[in-house]
């Protein structure tokens, strides 16, 4: 799962976690460079290995200061699986910040930034990258689900908690989509900011119990994060969905498209509702290799843990062009792709 962020010295850094399987013990974050944002360098893995925990989903960004701060989330590692499909219950995760004042040369050891829920209960992840919707206020946005060790269904949400110093303490719980009936969950939020300022959220909406998909769904704040509307369905078709704010007040969304033929699309739209699926831009084709094979199991997510591509994402460069990145599967080779558009 890769991310890649452009420097203010004109340089790249990218970031991915790697490992045997998408949910394996040995999920590792590793770090690469880049004078050009086309020739790379792995510097390794960038934390210390530790049997106990595996590591995932990171995103890097650069602090008007300089710095870079990542974030990322570890799940403990115990004799069972990240995910158990008979339960539906995950280990316990932790959210990460890890920093570094050297442009990625070297990393801070991993800081846990809290989450006001019972343990009991929930298990909180991160999903989507820090929200700087002002100097003095950060969102660290996350989804909850439920431990392995709950008996009840899960309670999912997608919600953020609030940092007024820079990340140095995390205190205020913001609730950003929640159904109360448990009938809808709102996965793997992604977000940008729009030319006015307001944020924007997409979801992958999935209907609780089957393998049904809805539309990818949109919600939206006004109020640097401390509400948001109600989830509102778009045209697209997908799961998880990445919006990528224009200039012109546009949005381009790159999203996972799981239905026949399978793969990685992009697609413009200037009322965050309906986009323009007829001149959407395929940046990946998955072919015959969608999945890494077939699970007996019925949970969906359990036929998900086998998926060979996705966790599209996208930045609007300085020059309007559109760099998405992702990864893939292609002649038995899994790794992580980029892909630059132009946008008309």
């Amino acid at each position: 799962m890769p991310s890649m962020t452009p420097l203010s010295d004109g340089t790249w850094i990218a970031c991915q976690h790697v490992g045997k399987e998408l949910a394996s013990a040995d999920n590792r974050i590793e770090v690469l460079r880049s004078i050009d944002g086309k020739h790379w360098q792995n510097q390794g893995c960038m934390h210390a290995m530790d049997d106990r925990w595996a590591y995932r989903g990171p995103d890097i960004e650069q602090l008007p200061d300089g710095r870079l701060l990542m974030t990322a989330t570890r799940f403990e590692n115990t004799d069972a699986a990240l995910f158990n499909p008979d339960s539906e219950g995950l280990q316990r995760p932790e959210m990460l910040l890890f920093w570094s004042t050297d442009q990625g040369a070297n990393w801070s050891l991993p800081e846990v930034v809290p989450v006001d829920l019972p343990p009991e209960r929930y298990t909180w992840n991160k999903a989507g990258r820090l929200i700087q919707s002002s100097p003095l206020r950060w969102l660290y946005t996350f989804e909850t689900w439920k431990p392995d060790t709950y008996d009840g269904t899960p309670d999912q949400k997608a919600a953020a908690v609030i940092s007024s110093d820079e990340g140095q303490t995390w205190g205020e719980l913001t609730v950003m989509a929640d159904d109360t009936t448990g009938k809808l969950l709102w996965w793997d939020q992604m977000n940008t900011q729009l030319a006015n300022g307001n944020l924007l959220v997409m979801l992958w909406t999935h209907r609780y119990g089957t393998k049904e998909d809805l539309n990818v769904h949109t919600i939206i704040s006004e109020d640097e994060g401390r509400t948001w509307s109600e989830p509102r369905p778009t045209n697209l078709p997908g799961q998880v969905c990445s919006p990528i704010a224009l200039p012109d007040g546009r949005v381009a969304a790159i999203y996972n498209h799981r239905q026949q033929p399978q793969g990685i699309r992009v697609a413009l739209s200037d009322d965050l509702v309906s986009f323009d699926r007829e001149r959407e831009a395929v940046v990946f084709d998955a072919g015959v290799e969608a999945t890494f094979g077939e699970t007996d199991h019925e949970n969906f997510l359990a036929e998900h843990m086998l998926i060979a591509f996705g966790k599209p994402q996208g930045i609007c460069l300085t020059d309007g062009t559109l760099l998405t990145f992702f990864w893939c599967t292609s002649q038995g080779v899994t790794h992580t792709r980029w892909v630059r558009l132009s946008v008309d």
